[in-house]
Parts: structure tokens; sequence; C-alpha cells
């Protein structure tokens, strides 16, 4: 019982401080995100967007699917991290030359020549984040992320003022550039000094070979998953046009942005947490069940409210040239709060080592993903339809995984529909209550914030009539927090 309320501490503790991260390094983010989309133009967006097609891919090599296999790992020990660091390194030079040569090929094939220098310099990010990858692993294997919040708050500053002060000197594109590899840089160094983990001439074949053995299937889950993903905006940046490709990928960015801070923050302290309970199902369950409605139950609110208000938003910050990012902003809301159930259940699966069910599905998922994608484009030919083809890709990875889940956790199928539905139809409401409010014809920003207190209010005030169990386990954990901070 002392080691339940022990590991509860921790992740607890844990979801605090990697809630504290995401949110000082997202807000400082969003504001050179803000800048540069009111400086730079839509097809600037999408030459960026383009470029980072090829780093993302590339950088899966090097983060979460090996650095997962150390977290799973119970009793991991200096060597097996020496032993991953020097892999990731050796791994992430040869893919960092690859970039290298291939940048003016990739220019000359979108006929856009500034690709060829932006993806040499952000290529630069691969070697940096296989060492950050390693350290991160560290962190999270011991649950403490107080750590990881000094690093990522002061690099986040740091990149975000260069980001900033380039931006208004009229670098363009090159802010957003040097914000992104100074960041990781930055981190990387902190990291190295708060962490005190370095590297050593230590290798071990023997430790090698597990390590892959179960890494190998999140890799090649995460290559099919980004891959995915980034091959719309290949196609796009193709068939189409920079423009639509900038409005997309803006599209995708605004809900990304919000939910997967979220989710990645649930998942950094849930798969470690739920390693430490694989040999106990019924603690496995409890935990992601948990998990799975809290966060759901935080992402409803923010999601629906950003997909009603979207059109203000967009005016207010990003102004009316990128108006026509909206439908894609709202098609993504939907999508992404689809995920907190998915994201808790992949946790645990990956967590009693069944990363080969992890693979299975994602297979299963994109094939159906890619005959949407090119019936979508064979069938409408629009940008839009590129979209619902990925919403519908989310749904089909939904059922899958939550079938796995009910038969390996035993977290079942009604449950979990059962658990994102209550969220739902609170959400609903408080959309209803938004859209009467939105009709009041006044300024722009001070309807927008009637909104948001409105649409809050109505969200509390629901949560409480129907005695929504996610809204009274916050309340507890907040008086809790509140009465340890008096003490």
């Amino acid at each position: 019982m002392e080691e339940q309320q022990v590991s509860r501490r921790k992740v607890f503790s844990g979801l605090f401080w990697v809630y504290l991260e995401t949110i000082c390094a997202q807000a400082v983010t969003f504001v050179v995100t803000i800048i540069l989309a009111r400086l730079l133009s839509p097809a600037d967006y999408g030459i960026i967007a383009l470029v980072m097609v090829f780093v993302n891919v590339a950088n899966v090599f090097v983060t979460s699917s090996f650095s997962f296999a150390l977290i799973q790992k119970n009793d991991a020990d200096d060597l097996d991290y020496q032993t991953m660091f020097w892999f990731n390194i050796v791994v992430s030079f040869l893919l960092f030359a690859v970039l290298f040569v291939i940048a003016p090929t990739v220019a000359n094939y979108y006929d856009i020549p500034l690709l060829s220098p932006v993806l040499r310099v952000l290529a630069l990010k691969i070697p940096l984040s296989a060492y950050n990858s390693i350290q991160l692993a560290k962190v999270s294997h011991d649950l403490n992320f107080k750590k990881s919040f000094m690093s990522t708050f002061g690099s986040t500053i740091l990149s975000g003022a260069i980001g900033i002060v380039m931006a208004y000197t009229g670098y363009g594109i090159w802010a957003l550039v040097v914000q992104v590899i100074s960041n990781i840089l930055f981190n990387t160094v902190f990291l190295m000094t708060i962490v005190k983990w370095l590297p050593k001439l230590q290798f071990s074949f023997i430790r090698l070979l597990p390590l892959i053995n179960y890494g190998w299937k999140l890799l090649a889950t995460g290559l099919m998953f980004t891959g995915y993903s980034e091959l719309c905006k290949l196609i796009i940046g193709k068939r189409y046009s920079a423009d639509d490709l900038g409005y997309y990928d803006k599209g995708t960015q605004f809900p990304h942005f919000i939910a997967s801070n979220v989710d990645s923050t649930i998942n950094r302290v849930l798969f470690p947490a739920l390693s430490n309970q694989q040999d106990d199902r019924i603690r496995l369950k409890e935990i992601t069940r948990r998990s799975a409605k809290t966060s759901a139950y935080i992402m409803t609110p923010i999601l629906f409210g950003l997909a009603i208000t979207a059109p203000t938003i967009v005016h207010l910050l990003l102004t009316d040239k990128w108006l026509p990012c909206v439908p894609f902003i709202q098609i993504m809301c939907f999508s992404w709060w689809l995920q907190p159930t998915q994201s808790c259940s992949v946790q645990g699966i990956k967590a009693i080592g069944r990363s080969d069910i992890y693979l299975k599905v994602e297979i299963i998922a994109k094939i159906c993903g890619l005959i949407l994608l090119f019936s979508s484009i064979v069938l409408f030919d629009t940008t839009i339809a590129i979209a619902v083809s990925m919403l519908m890709t989310q749904i089909i990875a939904v059922i899958l995984y939550g079938f796995y889940s009910q038969n390996l956790i035993g977290y079942k199928m009604k449950a979990q529909l059962s658990d994102l539905l209550s969220c739902g139809m609170i959400g609903l409401i408080m959309v209803v209550a938004v859209l009467i409010v939105g009709k009041i014809e006044l300024n722009n920003i001070l309807v927008l914030l009637m909104q948001i207190f409105t649409g809050a209010i109505c969200y509390i005030a629901f949560s409480w009539l129907f005695k929504i169990e996610a809204f009274n386990y916050l309340y507890v954990i907040a008086k809790k927090h509140k009465y340890s901070i008096k003490r």
C-alpha cells in the first residue's frame, strides 16, 4: 500500500512539473509562432513545412523509440545509457550526412532554391536530439521531471528571445530556423549540468540487442506515423501550392499546439509510471483509465472552444490572410479530441512490453489511411478532403487500440467510449452557450473574452451538475495541493 502511495505521489508530482514545463515552453513558442506568422506569408510557412518533413522523419530514428526501451527497462544502468547514446550518435550523423547531400536535389524538385540551405541547417537538430533523447530518458526513468522543467524553461526563454529579435529585424524564415536549433542546443547543455550524466567510452553489443529488439517496433511505428502525416504535406506541396501547404500546416498547428501539450505531458509521465506497474494489471488498468478520463476532460473544452472561435482567433492573431486555415483547425480539433483514449491505451500496451501490438495496429491503421488519402485526392482533389481522410484514419486507430486495450489491460471499449462521450456531452452544452454569446455585436476581442469566460463557467457548472468523475478528481487534487502549499 505504501509503495502504491509513493508511486501515486511520483506520478502526480511528475504531471505537475511536466505541465509546468509544457506551459512555459509552449507559451514562448506560441508568441514566436504568432510573430512569424504575421511577418511571413503562407508561402513562406509552406517552405518551412516542407523542410520539416525531412527533419521530422529523420529525427524519429534518434528520439522516442529507443529511449522508450531504456525507460521500459526497470533495471537499466549506466552501461545501457552509454550504449544507446553511442548508437544514437552514429545513426544521427549518418542521417545528417544524408540530408546534407540531398538538400539541393529536394530544392530542385520543388523548384524552391531556399529549401537547400534551410534543410542543411535544420538537419543539425538530429545529432543534438540524439544526445538530448538519452538525457530525457534518464529523467523520465527516474520520474524526476523537475530537472527537465528547469532545462526546458531556460532554453525556451533564450531561444524564444533570439527568434523574436531576429523576426523583428527582418530575418524572416531564419528566425524560426535559429529558434529551433538554439532551443535543442540550450536544452542539451542545461541538462548536461543538471542531470549530471555525461557520455563515456563504453559500449556493449550484449546490452544493445535487447534494447533494439524492443525499440525497433516503436521505431517502425513512429516512422509510419510520422511518414503518413508528413506525406500529406509532400503531396500538398507538390500537387497544389506552397500557399495551400501553408494554410494546411498552420491549420493543423493550432490544435496540435494545444492538444499535443496535454497529450505529451500525460504520456511522458504515464509510460514510466505504467512500466513500474506492468506486473499489476489491476493497477495498470486503474492508472490508464484515470489518465484517459483526466486528459479527455482537460482537452474537451479547449478543443471544442477552439473549433467554435477559430475564425475570430485567426483574424485577431494571424490577420485575415490566414483565414483559409480555419476549416483545417476545426477538422483537426475533432481528430485531437479522440487522442486521449488512444494515447493512454498505447502507453498501457507499451508498458507491458507489447510493442509488437503497437506496430501491428499502426500498420493496419496506416494502410487504411493511405487508401483514404489517395481516395480523397482522386474523388475530391482538395486539401480539405485530405484533412478529412486523416480524421477518418484517427477514428480507425482509436477503435483498433481500444480493442487491444480491452483484451490486454482490461479497459473495456464500452468504458472507453463512455469516458470520452461524458466529456463530449458537457462540451456540446458549452459550445451552444459560446455560440449564443458569439451573436453579440461588440468588439471582437471583447466578444472572444466573453465566450471564453462563458464557456469555462458553463463547462465547470455542468461538470459539477452531472457529477463528472474527472472534475471531482481534479477538484480533490487541487484542494490537496492548495492545503499542502498553505502548510
